[in-house]
């Protein structure tokens, strides 16, 4: 994952368009026109690649003389060419390059392959960055650049749009145009062969020219790479995205779960905001440039009459939205205000002969309640008050507030002259109630999505002890004797290893005494039968009620058994109770591995409670207990429960996931869980049927087999220092205020040091960059102290920013104004040695300035050779932290 050379392409100072001579292209002639269109205000060349003859020495494919070195070309040509065109412009300079479309019903698959191999071949000497092939083009409307066959004009914005769709991206460009909106950059991605989508958010994430992004997709082939770029991008910008391929093909018919859940999981566990259909797609585009920050989750509602604000409160609860409250200062105000003699409430119904100036002044008191998070206008055609007049009175009241106000116009001809002045106001405007409660809880997912993005899981338990050492035997055990899954006895040690109880079966050696046992229970119960080998026979009869069912089971269990194991005989009868004393029906919970993002963990109804009205959800591990709770609200279970017994069941239901979630942490061994039958009880769950995999590993996998990776909590230690103890960690989310005094308290000399420019304060985006990051891709360390209240405050700070092969990391350090040569930078920059040195970092690097003589000391001092960098005025600083051999 990099971003290395990235400014090329969306950056250039020079273009070449290299196209066939004896193959005209209209790809070649749109590109060309659009880049004279947009007012490029570098030099844009022409090129010609011609093949040679058969009997001409020298490489297949000769390319014309360039007039100056393209930062950027734009290639199109046949795709068996793009190799040989490649190698001659890395050689001329040339480091972004986009491969176009090409006919690819003219080649077949393995000369695709084979090209496709030969151009990452071609362009890796020369560190040329390669978008598609058969990419659509990029454009930069701000810098004039257009390289891309786009018919719509496109007008300079906050928005990216990234899509691997031609046909959606010119759908959102024309629909664009159409309402005035405009692009920080449209990217087609094509093949994605060498810049990805990862690659690209990771440009977006950075780019100040970029407010928000929006993303068409259909897979991707690296998740733990998807979703490290994605949580960047997603912590300081909204990003929504549509995603294809919600019919499956690769489903196994057992898997509880689609691989779109799998996505689903992925994105939120990012902060992405998920839309389903075009519609709301551009919808999404009109929002993102429209909409203003949220203040709260509630929605108030106003209407000209009862019935559409009825409409719109009955879709807002039943998509699961919640209505606002006004208070009652603010209802005594509408009463005088409106002399109805309706009942006010929300949503609030204007009477019919509304004025324009009486919807202004109703618009005006709901928006000055405290209690008023977000407020939606729907109204209807009118004799007595022009819908072009009410749109400008409510346009001039939103003017003058910091909260959205969603407009709803619900009719035809009458209404389109109000919802033009609303969107020439910048103000949201909708056709239907249906159309503006989706935008508006659009966005509530959006900041519901960002909470569960900064969740940092630990990698070591915190809230509970597991017995680690127990559990490490139990699969030792299994694995020494090559069993690829654990028996129920293993199964029982391994889950109390971590305080998950399993079910203690009664056993009966009779009829008559199983049924006397499921009188003690309690029906309905599960009957199972025991052989005399002592295996468990894998059919259960479940929810028998009565004796009589009891005995007419166990006769068709006793005839399956011989029937599937001849000569086999039965031992005896285990019975379990079918349902928990809570009345809470069995979950079925487990961990499947997917193939794109690894590891996912499970949870739905069990096959007995089937039916129900909660369904299978899916999350990415690690989790902690608000990502636990969000997945078992989303599984709606025990929503038919009354209140306090729902939220005491959902509590320990979440503890247990996050049980499960820390098993998966520290042992590589189990490959898969499936606990098909589990009850919750308020004192805890229990396992009725647990079926444990695993596997032998060759080494510790410093959780690569998780998408995303946990808090190292591992990291954390004690130091003593100048006659006190600090505690240099990881640096997390919420550290963003500590950090932050820190850097705004350096004084401007050492802020010049550090940031090679004096800086007074950094922006909260980029203080949010800093504490939010990816542990897989970078790591800062704090050292933390705390004042006379007990409050923390961050003492220095030392970072690095890993290269995506391990072979070397970027590092930085400071140390607050105050503390300077007392020997903390020393004890930081000590602790990042050896955690690069834990990773199997090949280098670390840095730089200074030549006046930095505190930071040159340190450095040699560590063993850093210290030399002349490549920008006058700066030190490069280098340490070796693994032979080449290991790096």
């Amino acid at each position: 994952m990099t971003v290395r050379n990235l400014e090329f392409l969306f950056r250039p100072k020079s273009v070449a368009v290299v196209a066939e001579p004896d193959a005209p292209s209209r790809y070649a002639e749109a590109v060309r026109a659009n880049l004279a269109a947009g007012g490029f205000a570098g030099p844009v060349v022409s090129v010609e690649a011609r093949r040679r003859s058969r009997f001409a020495i020298g490489a297949d494919v000769r390319i014309g003389e360039l007039e100056v070195v393209a930062d950027l070309a734009i290639i199109c040509a046949a795709l068996d060419m793009v190799p040989s065109i490649i190698t001659q412009l890395g050689a001329r300079g040339t480091r972004g390059v986009i491969v176009g479309p090409w006919m690819w019903h003219k080649i077949n698959s393995s000369q695709i392959a084979a090209a496709r191999k030969a151009i990452l071949e071609a362009a890796r000497p020369h560190l040329i960055r390669v978008l598609g092939p058969g990419s659509g083009g990029l454009v930069v409307p701000a810098r004039g650049l257009n390289a891309s066959a786009s018919p719509a004009s496109i007008a300079p914005g906050k928005i990216a749009l990234v899509s691997q769709s031609t046909a959606i991206t010119a759908a959102v460009l024309d629909r664009a145009h159409s309402r005035g909106i405009g692009f920080s950059t449209v990217l087609h991605l094509g093949a994605g062969l060498d810049v990805d989508l990862a690659d690209v958010l990771d440009w977006l994430a950075a780019d100040q020219d970029t407010r928000s992004i929006l993303v068409q997709f259909d897979e991707v082939a690296n998740g733990r790479k998807f979703l490290s770029a994605a949580r960047a991008a997603g912590r300081n910008k909204p990003v929504v995205a549509i995603r294809g391929g919600r019919v499956e093909t690769r489903r196994p018919l057992d898997s509880p779960f689609t691989t779109d859940d799998v996505y689903e999981a992925a994105l939120r566990r990012s902060g992405w905001v998920r839309i389903d259909t075009l519609g709301d797609l551009f919808e999404a585009v009109e929002a993102m440039a429209r909409a203003r920050p949220l203040r709260g989750e509630h929605l108030t509602i106003l209407g000209n009459g009862h019935g559409l604000g009825r409409i719109a409160g009955d879709t807002l609860l039943r998509s699961g939205g919640q209505l606002g409250s006004l208070s009652p200062d603010t209802l005594k105000h509408l009463d005088e205000l409106l002399q109805t003699r309706s009942p006010l409430a929300n949503p609030l119904a204007l009477p019919p002969d509304v004025r324009p100036e009486s919807w202004a002044a109703a618009l005006s008191a709901v928006l000055a309640d405290s209690h008023t998070d977000t407020v939606l206008t729907v109204c209807t055609p009118s004799p007595f008050a022009a819908s072009a007049d009410v749109a400008t009175a409510i346009c001039e009241v939103s003017g003058k507030t910091a909260s959205n106000v969603l407009t709803c116009w619900v009719g035809g001809a009458a209404m389109r002259e109000a919802q033009t002045i609303a969107a020439a106001n910048g103000v949201l405007s909708h056709d239907s109630p249906e159309k503006a409660i989706a935008v508006f809880l659009g966005v509530v997912n959006y900041l519901r999505n960002r909470r569960l993005l900064l969740q940092m899981p630990p990698s070591l338990a915190e809230s509970f002890t597991p017995d680690i050492g127990a559990a490490r035997s139990v699969i030792k055990e299994a694995i020494d004797v090559g069993a690829a899954a654990l028996s129920a006895r293993q199964a029982r040690r391994l889950l109390e290893a971590y305080g998950i109880a399993v079910a203690e079966y009664p056993l009966a050696g009779s009829i008559a005494t199983a049924i006397l046992a499921a009188d003690e229970i309690g029906y309905p119960v599960d009957l199972g039968l025991v052989l005399a080998d002592g295996a468990e026979f894998a059919q259960v009869a479940t929810g028998l009620r009565s004796p009589a069912e009891i005995r007419i089971a166990a006769r068709g269990l006793r005839s399956s058994a011989r029937a599937q194991r001849p000569g086999s005989r039965v031992s005896r009868y285990r019975l379990r109770s079918s349902v928990a004393r809570s009345g809470a029906p069995a979950v079925r919970l487990g961990v499947a591995d997917d193939p794109v993002f690894g590891l996912v963990i499970f949870l739905g109804p069990a096959s007995a409670a089937r039916g129900r009205v909660y369904r299978v959800v899916v999350a990415l591990p690690p989790l902690n207990l608000v990502l636990a709770h969000d997945l078992v609200a989303r599984s709606r279970f025990g929503e038919a429960m009354p209140e306090d017994d729902q939220v005491a069941l959902q509590a320990v239901l979440s503890n247990a996931l996050v049980r499960l979630s820390q098993l998966l942490t520290d042992l590589d061994e189990v490959t898969d869980v499936e606990l098909a039958s589990l009850h919750v009880e308020t004192s805890g769950v229990v396992v009725l049927d647990a079926h444990i995999g695993v596997g032998k590993v060759a080494h510790r996998s410093e959780l690569r087999r998780f998408a995303i990776r946990p808090y190292p909590k591992e990291l954390e230690q004690q130091v003593d220092w100048d006659g006190r103890t600090l505690l240099i960690r990881p640096i997390r989310p919420e550290d963003e205020t500590t950090l932050g005094r820190l850097l705004n308290s350096l004084a401007p000399e050492d802020s010049r040091m550090r940031f090679f420019d004096s800086i007074k304060s950094l922006p909260r985006a980029r203080l949010a960059r800093f504490t939010q990051i990816d542990y897989d891709r970078e790591m800062a360390l704090v050292a933390i102290d705390h004042d006379c209240d007990g409050v923390e405050r961050s003492l220095g700070e030392v970072r690095a920013v890993t290269d995506p092969g391990g072979a070397f990391a970027d590092f930085a350090l400071v140390v607050r104004s105050d503390l300077k040569g007392q020997g903390l930078g020393r004890r930081l920059l000590q602790s990042l040695i050896s955690y690069g040195q834990s990773r199997g970092i090949g280098e670390l690097r840095g730089e200074t300035m030549d006046g930095n003589l505190r930071m040159q000391r340190l450095a040699k001092s560590l063993g850093f050779t210290v030399t002349t960098g490549n920008d006058r005025g700066i030190l490069d600083l280098r340490l070796v932290l693994q032979s080449s051999e290991k790096a």
